[in-house]
């Protein structure tokens, strides 16, 4: 499960369950009538209500844990039969418990462990120390075993993903040989002998990774920084024992260049689904606009994406139709200074076989699939990309578009796509010089169109194209001019570039320079004129 600093986890395990299926906001203590359930086949954390809770196939969900610090690397284990995370140190002032949950008794261990990361390795869960000396592992009875490493890896050095035969560590390298945050990826078996995935030192930044569902292959996302709030976050894959990895360019179609991530991007949901990933890139919580169609979701499977929706965190897929996403509130609430680690929180939609939708839980911040569930799932169906085929009806405030301005703008978008300047002169006649002498350029005509595909917004007596020439906005969060999703949308479409002075803002502000701006009145009797550029 994605980013620990996000879950809040802990100690105490209560076997509850619902009798129904959605957790409501905070999940039942089921130890009386009527809590039946089915074997987990998903958990997912409520940071907030300090819990786990799990869910059946059915959608059924009860309290796994109650959470009393922040944890890391939560895990399920290879059958399904257990589920490990580990306290987040900066949470845990009397020292880090790593966690064991055992589906079938509800049993709970709980083990002091000064250590980093959590992965299974087989059926034990395996940490490193802090000192990255030794591998601890932890069978089902508890029992610990150490298994001294072949070559120490020294602090900050973590298990980062967990195998079938051997378990991945990401080890720090020197900044002055590699740069700043880069790891070199490690396989450590049971008896700690450590090998290189080669080329071995091989650079990489490293914030998540997942084991396929055979343990055989990792995945796993980048985020290089280039300081604050400017990472980019890149997806690749490695196989045990086998030399290189894939490094796939990252989507460029529709759905991407909409969501404005180009020079900052993030992954904000990774899973397994059948022998590909699913894969959700995003906006940098926190520092930028965050609107549901700005986060992005595909499955990569052989080096290839396919779209799979927009306004979900995280999506992930399990057997016969089964289906989970973490959907991106569309207004989010304000974030209090103690919650800037957390990521964005919503609500857990799941799909079960019969295709019927249930909301398992409320600001949730993370969910995984046992990867039994992972392994049976099939080839996700893509999903259209977007598309906008008429003016908007709305402007990029949301605001309606008065109809009689709308219907010149549709007349004009299509003389202009039918290149027929006659017509458009014609509409145009009461228009500027410079207008007029554009619009019998092909060229002019062309940017007409892509002018009048974007959204309008709003003047004293008429419309303006885009909006953004009559009120700029901001690509930073909780701003009185915080871009809104049409505006994102419209900076890519006509790729607007950022203005040069921000004032007060510390994001990056955008407005369209002169020759981007259409502008239509309302003229005596009410009727529609386009008279040209707009000029504030």
């Amino acid at each position: 499960m994605r980013r620990a600093a996000a879950l809040i986890a802990g100690a105490a395990l209560l076997g509850a369950s619902c009798d129904v299926p959605g957790g409501g906001d905070d999940a039942s203590d089921g130890n009386g009538p009527g809590t039946a359930h089915g074997s987990a086949v998903l958990a997912f954390v409520r940071p907030h209500a300090r819990e786990i809770v799990l869910a059946d196939a059915a959608g059924r969900t009860w309290r796994g844990a109650r959470l009393s610090a922040a944890a890391d690397d939560v895990r399920w284990s290879p059958d399904g039969s257990a589920l490990a995370w580990i306290d987040d140190e900066n949470d845990s002032p009397d020292g880090r418990r790593l966690h064991r949950l055992d589906m079938a008794t509800s049993r709970e261990r709980t083990t002091p462990c000064p250590c980093r990361g959590v992965g299974f390795l087989g059926d034990d869960v395996a940490t490193l120390t802090t000192d990255g000396d030794a591998l601890l592992l932890f069978t089902a009875r508890g029992q610990v075993r150490r298994a001294p490493l072949s070559a120490p890896q020294g602090d900050y050095a973590k298990v980062a993903v967990g195998g079938r035969d051997a378990v991945t560590i990401a080890s720090p390298l020197p900044e002055q040989e590699a740069g700043r945050g880069q790891y070199q990826l490690l396989a450590a078996d049971r008896s700690g002998t450590v090998r290189p995935f080669l080329p071995a030192r091989a650079p990489t930044s490293f914030h998540e990774g997942l084991a396929s569902p055979d343990g055989r292959h990792i995945g796993w996302y980048s985020a290089d920084s280039g300081g604050a709030c400017w990472n980019v976050g890149n997806v690749l894959l490695a196989t045990y024992g086998e030399k290189g990895r894939e490094t796939p360019e990252r989507p460029a179609d529709a759905a991407m260049t909409r969501a404005l991530l180009q020079d900052r991007v993030t992954v904000t949901g990774l899973a397994w689904a059948g022998g590909g990933l699913t894969v959700t890139f995003g906006p940098n919580v926190g520092c930028q606009a965050v609107p549901p169609e700005r986060f992005v979701s595909y499955h990569l499977r052989d080096g290839r994406w396919s779209y799979l929706g927009s306004g979900m965190r995280a999506v992930g897929y399990g057997a016969q139709g089964r289906m989970a996403r973490l959907l991106v509130p569309e207004r989010p609430q304000k974030r209090k200074d103690e919650e800037f680690y957390l990521p964005l929180l919503g609500d857990l939609e799941f799909t079960d076989r019969n295709g019927e939708r249930h909301v398992l839980g409320s600001r949730v911040s993370d969910f995984v699939f046992t990867p039994a569930e992972t392994a049976k799932a099939a080839t996700p169906v893509p999903a259209a990309q977007p598309e906008q085929k008429g003016v908007a009806r709305t402007t990029d405030r949301a605001e309606p578009v008065p109809a009689h301005l709308r219907a010149l703008a549709q007349r004009i978008k299509d003389a202009a796509a039918k290149d027929d300047a006659a017509r458009l002169l014609a509409l145009c006649d009461p228009c500027d010089d410079e207008t007029r002498t554009a619009v019998r350029s092909a060229k002019g005509r062309a940017e007409l169109v892509r002018l009048l595909s974007s959204h309008p917004g709003l003047t004293e007596n008429g419309l303006v194209f885009p909006g953004l020439a009559a009120h700029r906005c901001v690509d930073e969060p909780e701003q009185d001019i915080t871009c809104t999703a049409a505006q994102l949308h419209d900076i890519a479409l006509l790729d607007i570039p950022v203005a040069e002075s921000t004032d007060t803002y510390q994001g990056q502000v955008y407005e369209p320079e002169f020759g981007q701006r259409l502008q239509l009145r309302s003229g005596s009797g009410g009727k529609a004129l386009w008279v040209g550029r707009y000029e504030p």
